[in-house]
């Protein structure tokens, strides 16, 4: 028991150093000396067992020397062990929460609205690249649906939902269906499921075709059916969800050799973004925090960090909002933020689809 305590405290002496080494180099962009370590803990450590600790941290790979007779930066793997540390115990303030809560405003009432706010929220208080995944277009409730012929076998789908966003879908269809027959599916869907989620349309219409009610017509079954194959279909087409970004403008007004670097490789990651909305997609439905740091993403983000958290609608995550930066970033701000932000999308959306 006695050395299970030692050694307990010796890891939680050692978190605090390494907490303390990451906090100012996001500060400061300087390695970080054992001196400034030992005065920003204010006990009666020393310098000596703060350099001894900071030589285990180094062993284990958490911080680095850049060079002789320099003090230690943060690695890789030292900002992940840090926010490993601190995304279960961090903590948001209120007035900020409050202030954050006030910018979505009753003027805002559609989900373009919602997301374009997000993101510019997310970029604004935190000065990265701020990226929110659209919702599901499962989770969408329809107000009116046209489709549009463009060329055999492929369909235009215009999508107005209840809060007045308009989607269009291009579908492409096994055969080939005449103008009458498009409006004859649109005349249908629009009369029996305005209001519905497309989830819905698709259940019902596939359990009308498996167990059609009694003296269904023969040809409302046929309308049904392909009116299902166009639902499945526009489903289909947007599995990959788009994500909305904003300020990479954050990234053009840094300064160095180092930032402009970073800003070619964060314009790389949206100028090929089907990279980033699958890896997105692919914490689906997970709700939580999620991050990765440098070669944490599959070579997708590289030198940069990407922290995300999922946003629900109707009680499942229906998608997911996040921040990209640099590895040097405040990750006690970030995490707050993201997670604040995540249950304020949340609240907006359940509310402007009531």
């Amino acid at each position: 028991m006695y050395k299970n305590n030692i050694q307990k405290k010796r890891e939680e002496r050692k978190c605090r150093i390494l907490g303390h080494i990451v906090h100012e180099y996001v500060s400061t962009a300087m390695p970080i000396s054992s001196k400034v370590v030992a005065r920003k803990m204010r006990s009666n450590i020393s310098s000596a067992t703060v350099r001894n600790v900071m030589a285990e941290l180094e062993e284990e790979g958490f911080i680095v020397q850049p060079h002789t007779s320099a003090g230690r930066i943060p690695t890789n793997s030292g900002y992940r062990r840090y926010v490993e540390m601190i995304k279960d115990r961090m903590r948001f303030e209120k007035e900020k929460a409050r202030c954050l809560a006030a910018e979505y405003t009753l003027r805002i009432r559609t989900v373009r609205e919602v997301i374009e706010r997000t993101s510019y929220l997310i970029s604004r208080e935190l000065h990265n690249a701020g990226v929110v995944m659209w919702p599901n277009i499962e989770d969408c409730y329809l107000k009116h649906l046209e489709l549009v012929k463009i060329k055999a076998e492929t369909i235009l789908a215009v999508l107005i939902t209840v809060t007045n966003d308009v989607r269009n879908h291009i579908v492409r269809l096994d055969r080939d269906l005449k103008k009458t027959e498009l409006e004859r599916i649109s005349s249908y869907i629009n009369a029996n499921y305005e209001h519905s989620t497309f989830s819905h349309i698709s259940e019902d219409l596939r359990q009308m075709i498996g167990s059609p009610p009694g003296g269904e017509k023969g040809e409302i079954l046929d309308i049904a059916r392909t009116a299902l194959k166009v639902v499945d279909a526009i489903v289909e087409e947007n599995i990959e969800n788009d994500v909305f970004w904003e300020g990479l403008n954050y990234f053009m007004q840094r300064d160095g050799s180092r930032d402009l670097d970073l800003t070619r490789k964060v314009l790389q990651i949206f100028s090929n973004r089907d990279n980033l909305i699958r890896l997105m997609r692919e914490e689906l439905p997970y709700r939580g925090i999620r991050f990765y740091i440098g070669e944490d993403s599959r070579g997708i983000l590289r030198e940069c960090s990407l922290i995300t958290c999922g946003y629900t609608f109707h009680g499942r995550t229906a998608g997911r909002i996040g921040v990209i930066g640099p590895t040097r970033m405040d990750y006690d701000n970030v995490l707050g933020t993201v997670r604040c932000l995540s249950g304020l999308i949340s609240a907006k959306l359940e509310e402007i689809n009531t």
